[in-house]
């Protein structure tokens, strides 16, 4: 029983605005060990008054709990000034005789692999356990790197890489569609399906985040980082059994389904492009460009489209289509299913007839069948079948945080899962940065373009 949570990077916003409020909320519920303690870790020299008081005002504003959960939260904490990157100092933050131990590390990527190689010192037990943030590694090659600094550590079960998109709530209402619907599964192949779409599309521009995502891009940030594990939720097959071993292992078997990018072919089936100055909505957005901590040269993308092929008798010549972006005209955040046209006779007798579409949010909890029925006269009309389900009592990281304490990896992603995720996008990286496909541009508030010709 994990019995000690220890936070490094405790001063970020992903602490403050996400790690605990999600603290206190399970606190509320009264989900968490009584004897759990925090302790919040960062290179500022600051005491212990002074970080509960900052981590009971973030609460108060980021939580909404009672003020007597606040300060039973607050009772949890401590800090220690601690350099993540000094072996020395993350050994005396640890400790030799330790308690069953989570440690977390709420860091910046390009800090990660300095913050493993001095935990690696610290003798950390099996009992103990270990909370990554993606992205995790920045191509193929520095995820492998990674995982072999983690398996000389822990064992793999121990290990939690986090992505916050793989919540409780996602995997539930996919696997519940699935296979607790005889309905689904039959037709969830290359016989019915024409393509798969994976999008998420937002109003939302830079919002300050210029020093990681101008590094990154939509490619990385988006893409790899959060809708290949997405992908996989539609492409697995179902599990023997409904444990976190079974799971884990249906997900990665997924991912090695899909073939790797042609290089000669990554130009028509890839789409970079940059948004421009517009208007989104009635808010005028600036250029990306000429937003504070950019860097021109880097030709960072804010749109990304890759669609891949699977080599798998299930979904064989059926298109998935991943797409992410930013400064879009209206936002969307779902999985689309686009099923196969109807056939010509039936087309012939009643033309315009709609193939159906089936929806589910991957921000909202909704489901949506998009199906023809009888109009008047005996004609048809298109309509929308809705379903949506209870909204979460907690939200994400809650869930993560109730998992990793109770050793439970369900919701974490594998070593060799990230591996296969980088080895389908590092062409596609490799062809971009090589010129092979051109940035586009598309105005603030305005479709983004196609694949160039």
């Amino acid at each position: 029983m994990i019995e000690r949570m220890v936070i490094f990077g405790a001063s970020g916003d992903l602490t403050s605005r996400l790690l605990m409020p999600a603290v206190a909320q399970l606190t509320e519920a009264g989900l968490l060990s009584p004897g759990l303690r925090i302790v919040g870790c960062a290179s500022t020299d600051r005491s212990t008054e002074d970080f509960c008081a900052h981590i009971a005002a973030e609460l108060k504003e980021h939580a909404a709990v009672p003020a007597a959960t606040r300060d039973a939260v607050v009772r949890m904490l401590s800090y220690q000034s601690a350099d993540v990157t000094s072996a020395e100092d993350v050994r005396r933050v640890i400790g030799e005789d330790h308690p069953d131990t989570l440690v977390y590390l709420a860091l910046p990527p390009f800090l990660l692999p300095s913050a493993l190689s001095a935990l690696a010192t610290t003798g950390l037990r099996t009992s103990d356990a270990l909370a990554i943030e993606k992205p995790f590694g920045s191509d193929l090659t520095s995820a492998r790197q990674l995982n072999e600094i983690l398996r000389l550590q822990l064992p793999e079960p121990t290990i939690f890489r986090i992505d916050h998109f793989l919540s409780n709530e996602l995997i539930h209402r996919v696997i519940a569609l699935r296979f607790l619907n005889r309905i689904f599964e039959p037709i969830w192949n290359a016989m019915h399906v024409e393509r798969v779409d994976i999008s998420w599309l937002e109003t939302l521009t830079l919002e300050g985040r210029a020093r990681y995502y101008d590094g990154a891009g939509a490619l990385k940030d988006m893409v790899q980082n959060h809708l290949m594990e997405v992908m996989t939720l539609v492409l697995m097959e179902t599990p023997a059994r409904l444990d976190a071993d079974s799971f884990r292992s249906v997900r990665v078997e997924a991912l090695r389904s899909v073939a790797t990018p042609l290089p000669e072919r990554i130009r028509s089936t890839s789409v970079r492009a940059r948004y421009t100055a517009g208007r989104i909505g009635s808010r005028q957005v600036p250029s990306y460009v000429d937003e504070p901590g950019v860097d021109p040269s880097r030709n960072t993308e804010t749109y990304a489209s890759l669609t891949v092929e699977v080599n798998h008798p299930r979904w064989a010549g059926v298109p998935f289509t991943l797409r992410s972006g930013k400064a879009q005209p209206v936002p969307s955040a779902e999985i689309a299913l686009h099923f196969r046209p109807l056939p010509r006779y039936v087309l012939d007798r009643w033309p315009g007839v709609e193939p159906n579409v089936l929806r589910l949010g991957l921000k909202e909890p909704y489901v949506r069948l998009g199906t023809t029925l009888n109009g008047p006269e005996r004609t048809t009309q298109s309509c929308q079948l809705e379903a949506c389900s209870t909204p979460p009592q907690f939200p994400a990281y809650a869930h993560l945080i109730l998992q990793m304490l109770n050793n439970q990896p369900m919701l974490f992603i594998r070593g060799d899962e990230v591996e296969e995720a980088w080895r389908i996008v590092d062409p596609v990286m490799k062809a971009w940065s090589g010129g092979n496909v051109p940035l586009q541009e598309y105005a603030a508030g305005t479709a983004p373009p196609g694949p160039a010709r």
